[in-house]
């Protein structure tokens, strides 16, 4: 069972940065989704490396979710955040953060707990299930 808040948006720098502290050992599914392209993986089952609000320059208002392994990074921008929401497990744990863009784009941050150490190392066409 969860509940699903929204995030306030004078809140999101914030969390945000809470997020990518406490959940950089984590494995993260980034999908997208909009009424024109559908539903579209952006990246499957990487380790999280940073989330982010943009909150200055040409750039602020703009949420970046960075993924992957170094020299590997995947970046997905969501240029019109309007509405952020966290789906949290009874005991608090962060299962999935929706974004909601002003122009009907949505972006679902999906989160795994890293079962086993070496998991990281694993290429990840040899981890199980890939």
């Amino acid at each position: 069972m969860h509940h699903t808040r929204e995030i306030p948006r004078d809140g999101w720098a914030d969390y945000l940065t809470l997020v990518s502290t406490v959940e950089r050992d984590h494995w993260v599914r980034v999908e997208a989704a909009a009424p024109d392209l559908g539903e579209q993986t952006v990246a499957g089952r990487l380790p999280l490396v940073d989330i982010s609000l943009a909150e200055k320059g040409s750039a602020e208002g703009v949420i970046e979710v960075t993924v992957g392994r170094p020299g590997e990074e995947i970046t997905h921008r969501i240029l019109e955040p309007a509405h952020l929401y966290a789906a949290e497990s009874d005991s608090g744990e962060i299962e999935c953060i929706d974004i909601q863009g002003s122009d009907q784009m949505k972006t679902l941050i999906f989160f795994e707990p890293m079962s086993l150490p070496e998991e990281v190392m694993m290429p990840e066409a040899m981890m199980p299930g890939m």
